[in-house]
């Protein structure tokens, strides 16, 4: 009995067991196999996904050939250049700074001459001299300065520039008087302005340079005067200017006791056809002057000495009335209005050499080469307001007479002046002045003085005498 127990209870764990491996089996038909489900060669085939050769290949994605290539991308030749983009021209690194530049100039002959007034001179004074509040008025010995801040005054005495005097003023290099405005002797007196500031590029050929100094031109001992301040010098492609502040006043020829201010006004003094900028020291430019054209003033055109200074200089001290000494007007000192060159260094302590004076008699031929313009364009003809002849008191003719023909009552006046108000502390010096159009005036003062004195040497026939010795007419009644 046992026995069919235990042969019965096989058969159930058997029957068992055979139900099981059916149904294994069929379950195991329904469930996807590897090969259809994640086959690595179908779904994640490291040649179709993240195939190195097709995805992530060096030679197409970072080849250093295509993308990163020292030849293409970063090459010398083509991105850092220095002749393209890295070169010091284009960036401004040729250009140097100045901080203590020098200009020295002479203005012209005329500004260092005898004047025609009796014992007056024009010349120089650094700084500004004050408004004196009257016209007709010289300066006195206490009012002239040799040097105010940056700006100081020198004459050259033959053989190098020494400070200016008082006294130097009316002497020629060797210390002789000058006694004529015709004779061709001049003070030799130049303007030196330190302290200049800006820049100069010698490759790009530009500069620009500005000093904060002021000078005051003076003309017949003062009578006429300017201020010339804060000059700017600007150079580029080979030509440059000098523009400066002038300031000063003007008179009346009917009424000495007008003396107007004219407001200030930033003009061209010196026009430089020609600027050489690769000296490293400086330049010496002449401005422009023989052939330069200017509007609004009787200017004779033909002659050796045609020319003039800027149309904006000419303008505005024609407003002072004192134009005719800064253009060719016909005066027997035309010669001397002629613009000096001008000398810029671009360190005090390295000085450009000037060219000395050519009013010097001492001067010798080792003289520094100076940009010469080798041609002077006039410029463009423009409409520009006659001003008035307004001038010192008494010496310049109305608008409407002819160029350096004053009215008699004028000349009387000057004539008539007693010589202590034109007379400076020593009679060889300065002391008086006038504008340019009373140059003609003192010829003709001149005229009428040798008419009086041949007129007094006329002989006057002695009229009869008898035995007293006594003439008929004048004998005691």
């Amino acid at each position: 009995m046992a026995e069919r127990v235990r042969l019965a209870a096989l058969g159930l764990v058997a029957g068992a067991l055979g139900v099981l491996m059916v149904a294994g089996a069929a379950a195991a038909d329904d469930v996807p196999t590897p090969s259809e489900t994640a086959s690595p060669t179908e779904t994640a085939s490291p040649t179709e996904t993240a195939s190195p050769t097709e995805t992530a290949s060096p030679t197409e994605t970072v080849s250093p050939t295509e993308s990163a290539s020292p030849t293409e991308t970063a090459s010398p030749t083509e991105t850092a250049s220095p002749t393209e983009s890295a070169s010091p021209t284009p960036a401004g690194a040729t250009a140097v700074a100045v901080a203590d530049a020098v200009l020295r100039w002479g203005v012209n002959n005329e500004s260092n001459n005898k004047a025609f007034a009796p014992r007056t001179f024009n010349f120089f004074s650094a700084g500004l001299l004050p408004d004196p509040g009257q016209g007709g008025s010289t300066i006195k010995q206490s009012q002239w300065q040799a040097a105010a801040g940056p700006t100081r005054i020198e004459k050259w005495d033959g053989s190098a520039w020494q400070p200016a005097t008082w006294a130097g003023l009316g002497t020629d290099s060797a210390g002789v008087p000058l006694t004529s405005p015709t004779e061709g002797r001049f003070s030799n007196h130049t303007v030196v302005m330190g302290g200049g500031t800006g820049t100069v590029d010698p490759v790009a050929g530009t500069a620009r340079i500005a000093w904060d100094a002021d000078v005051t031109v003076l003309y017949y001992s003062g009578m006429s005067f300017f201020h010339l301040s804060d000059p700017v010098l600007e150079v580029a492609s080979g030509r440059g200017s000098v523009t400066a502040v002038l300031h000063g006043y003007r008179s009346s020829q009917s009424d000495q006791g007008v003396w107007e201010e004219v407001p200030s006004r930033r003009v061209v003094v010196a026009d430089l056809p020609a600027v050489d900028l690769s000296d490293v020291d400086g330049f010496v430019s002449a401005p422009a002057y023989a052939g330069v054209l200017v509007t609004g003033v009787p200017q004779v055109t033909s002659g050796s000495a045609a020319g003039s200074f800027p149309q904006s200089f000419v303008d505005y001290v024609g407003e002072l009335g004192a134009a005719a000494f800064w253009y060719s007007s016909g005066a027997s000192t035309d010669p001397f209005k002629v613009a000096l060159p001008l000398t810029v260094s671009y360190d005090a302590s390295a000085p450009v050499a000037a060219p000395q004076p050519s009013g010097d008699p001492t001067a010798d031929d080792d003289q520094p080469e100076v940009a010469e313009p080798t041609a002077v364009d006039p410029p463009t003809s423009r409409p520009v307001p006659v001003t008035p002849a307004l001038s010192v008191p008494g010496l310049v003719a109305p608008a409407a007479a002819p160029a350096g023909v004053p009215p008699a009552a004028g000349l009387a006046a000057v004539l008539a002046r007693p010589a202590t108000d034109v007379r400076l502390t020593s009679a060889a010096v300065p002391e008086g002045t006038s504008t340019g159009a009373a140059e003609p005036l003192w010829w003709a003062g001149g005229a009428l003085l040798l008419a009086a004195a041949l007129v007094l040497l006329v002989p006057v026939p002695t009229p009869a005498r008898d035995a007293t010795g006594v003439a008929p007419e004048r004998k005691p009644r």
